[in-house]
């Protein structure tokens, strides 16, 4: 999980009510983002006995040992800073001790087992995708740009003959590691034009790129929800809380996730 000084809050929300969860311990590696504050640090440690939070220079050499001679340009745009998604999924290729890793984003929270995940985590696919994924509602068909990439899925489509999956979404994942194709990345995002503002969508365009050329796995979209539906414990799994709803994570989220807590 990446955290930043907006979300920071967020994310222990988010981490508690999965841990509410768990059968088991697991193992958690947050990245704090440069504007995060010192004392979030010790926050984190206090709350989350055992969390792992690598220091940025000590990722910042594996990132030139590791990713700098595969996928120089990314390499450069991490050490940049140029995308916080970005600098998530790298750290998170890097810090990665399991074949299968859950990958979060801080405005997530669970209200049931996510058994799915944790089935794929522990099982992986009978097929060679990419992983499990969030998924959202399909955009009209004649729409041309769906706004959830930071290249031009008919440019894509045109020069790789793949067709990004619309309805994918990051916020929930789990990612087989050995699938991160860093050199063909690499290849895609220094020779194609990107659409400026989209940012914060560079680590959802690398895993759909990926997931279209490799395949991936949904979840069900009644039980892990994508900013829309409505709550209910015997059905839903988890909510996220994308940047359309981003204010009932605290108005409707947290008030159930207290109310089950009671229960």
């Amino acid at each position: 999980m990446q955290v930043c000084h907006r979300d920071w809050l967020n994310a222990l929300w988010t981490l508690k009510s999965l841990r509410a969860h768990c059968w088991s311990d697991f193992s958690l590696t947050v990245y704090l983002d440069f504007n995060v504050g010192p004392d979030v640090r010790s926050i984190f440690e206090t709350h989350l006995l055992g969390i792992r939070i690598p220091r940025h220079e000590w990722l910042d050499e594996q990132v030139r040992l590791k990713l700098a001679p595969i996928a120089p340009t990314l390499a450069a745009l991490w050490r940049a800073h140029h995308s916080p998604t970005l600098y998530k999924m790298v750290n998170a290729w890097i810090c990665a001790r399991n074949p299968r890793l859950l990958y979060l984003d801080p405005d997530v929270l669970f209200f049931a087992m996510p058994a799915e995940l944790f089935d794929f985590i522990e099982k992986g696919s009978p097929e060679k995708v990419l992983g499990l994924f969030n998924v959202t509602r399909l955009p009209p068909a004649d729409l041309a740009d769906c706004g959830a990439f930071s290249v031009s899925e008919s440019e894509v489509s045109e020069k790789y003959d793949l067709k990004l999956p619309r309805d994918f979404n990051a916020g929930i994942g789990v990612i087989q590691h050995d699938h991160i194709d860093w050199p063909f990345l690499e290849e895609v995002l220094a020779t194609m034009r990107w659409i400026p503002d989209r940012t914060l969508l560079l680590d959802q365009t690398c895993l759909a790129l990926l997931a279209a050329r490799n395949g991936w796995e949904r979840l069900d979209r009644k039980r892990y929800l994508v900013d829309e539906g409505a709550f209910c414990s015997e059905t839903v799994a988890a909510h996220y809380f994308g940047s359309t709803r981003r204010d009932a994570f605290y108005v409707e989220g947290i008030p159930q996730v207290r109310w089950q807590n009671r229960h």
